[in-house]
């Protein structure tokens, strides 16, 4: 998602990305490992959801995860991708 200067959606990309239940924390994968981050343009986004399961299924990200539930979410509307809305 692309933004101008007063916030609004400019472009809209339709990808998947990792969030917490409460989808207020989103994986985000940097230089320095992973890390959950409150800034959405953080975000580490994959290309779909085969994607993203392949790579949170991975035993570190496992690790790092552990115990939060976690969703995966369409990065243009912040739905779960298995909403059927």
């Amino acid at each position: 998602m692309i933004l101008d200067l007063n916030g609004n959606t400019i472009s809209t990309i339709h990808k998947v990305c990792v969030t917490n239940y409460t989808k207020d924390k989103f994986l985000s994968i940097t230089t320095s490992g992973l890390r959950w981050t409150d800034n959405f343009n953080l975000a580490s986004c994959f290309e779909n959801e085969q994607e993203a399961l392949e790579y949170t299924e991975r035993p570190y990200v496992q690790e790092f995860i552990g115990d939060i539930l976690e969703q995966y979410i369409w990065t243009d509307t912040r739905k779960s991708i298995y909403d059927n809305n």
